[in-house]
């Protein structure tokens, strides 16, 4: 390994502030600030470390205690918040001046040696560029995880209608006097040609909706994801409008972009409001999935009707267990289903279903007799909408439950 004579070490180490120069002169970018004060050294440790490389056995690996300081310094860069990318920039970089440096002054009669030094090169730089991304990752990953839990500490006690001030603090969040709170239904399947990685797909849609919502928003954006479904509580800066719960394009947005179908409900509420919202929040989505309402955004006023059908008491037993007979019978189930959706239109419920209109009439007076209620009946179509929207609530929490 010669370079014009000299062996690649004492060559690299005869030219060492020269070269620590140029490195320096090809990490400069125009409008960067202040230099980093520490990167002479740095670079000047990664070339000696370099030579040691050189000058010891080829099949030595560069350990982490060889690269200590290395590590110690990603680190530090990942504290300060500096992007990965730019500290994997920078080792490219200087590895490349210094590359450039030597083809400037290698001989013909040096080929043989060059092979074996970029080999050794492109050795030293991947276990160095390894080490480094560890150590940074190492810190970023430690960091990122006070920064959650401290995230989530806020979002817990907002949850919870306890004092989320101190929590705030800690977490270095300003909270606001109103907020949007989200509940959200990913259903369907994934639009996608690999299927076999349902990890990938779950972190994809989980970074997509944070991204999303943080897009559209200049506070702190706190989500909880557990694919399938999510809850986030979006600070909203002012509510002048009547419809600023409506009108918050990161939704909409979320609902083009997503793979699969998107179901949401929503609430702008104040601060103190935010325990109740959550809950109501979670019932309007599962009212929209179960009653099987297209994707979107859904808000109380909605589904005021089945809402207030579905909440708890004595009734809800009772209206299950008239519709008990449908287990039986899918077929009837169908058919009272798109009977009520075609606003009890026999026709148009024989259309959808291809049927003739004297069969729908067969297969509802079969359901009257087996239920007690006669849904042609426009005195007992509030009872069987009813019914029917009960039962699909309570098939949809025991399928959740599955």
């Amino acid at each position: 390994m010669l370079i014009n004579g000299v062996h690649a070490a004492q060559w690299l180490r005869d030219r060492r502030q020269s070269l620590v120069d140029r490195v320096l002169s090809g990490l400069a970018q125009p409008g960067s600030g202040q230099p980093d004060a520490d990167l002479p050294w740095i670079v000047g440790y990664n070339l000696d470390l370099f030579v040691r490389f050189l000058e010891g056995p080829e099949d030595r690996p560069v350990t982490e205690d060889d690269a200590a300081d290395l590590v110690a310094s990603a680190a530090r860069r990942a504290g300060e918040g500096q992007p990965v990318e730019n500290l994997m920039r920078d080792y490219q970089v200087g590895f490349d001046a210094v590359w450039r440096a030597v083809l400037e002054e290698v001989g013909e009669a040096d080929a043989a040696g060059l092979l074996r030094l970029t080999a050794r090169t492109h050795a030293h730089l991947l276990a160095v560029t390894t080490l480094v991304l560890r150590g940074y990752h190492h810190e970023a990953a430690r960091l990122s995880i006070g920064e959650r839990d401290a995230r989530y500490a806020v979002y817990a006690a907002l949850v919870a209608g306890e004092d989320p001030a101190t929590a705030a603090g800690w977490a270095g969040l300003t909270l606001t006097d109103h907020y949007l709170v989200l509940s959200l239904q990913l259903s369907g399947s994934p639009i996608t040609d690999r299927d076999d990685r349902p990890l990938v797909t779950r972190h994809r849609r989980a970074n997509t909706i944070q991204r999303v919502l943080a897009e559209h928003t200049d506070g702190e954006v706190l989500v909880v994801i557990g694919d399938p479904t999510a809850t986030a509580l979006v600070p909203v800066r002012s509510v002048a409008a009547a419809d600023a719960a409506r009108a918050f394009p990161g939704l909409r947005q979320l609902v083009e972009v997503l793979d699969v179908d998107l179901h949401v409900g929503a609430a702008l509420v104040a601060l103190a409001d935010i325990p109740a919202a959550v809950t109501q929040c979670a019932d309007i989505c599962e009212l929209a999935v179960a009653t099987r309402r297209p994707p979107g955004v859904y808000h109380l006023e909605d589904v005021l009707v089945e809402y207030q059908l579905t909440r708890p008491g004595p009734a809800l037993q009772l209206l299950l267990d008239r519709l008990s007979p449908l287990d039986r019978h899918p077929d009837w189930e169908e058919t009272l289903r798109v009977y009520l959706r075609n606003r009890c239109d026999r026709r148009l419920t024989a259309a959808e279903l291809h049927l003739h209109p004297n069969s729908v009439d067969y297969r509802l007076s079969r359901l009257a007799e087996a239920c007690g209620f006669d849904a042609t009946d426009p005195a007992q179509r509030a009872l069987a909408h009813t019914a029917m929207c009960v039962r699909d609530v309570a098939a949809h929490r025991a399928g959740r439950r599955a």
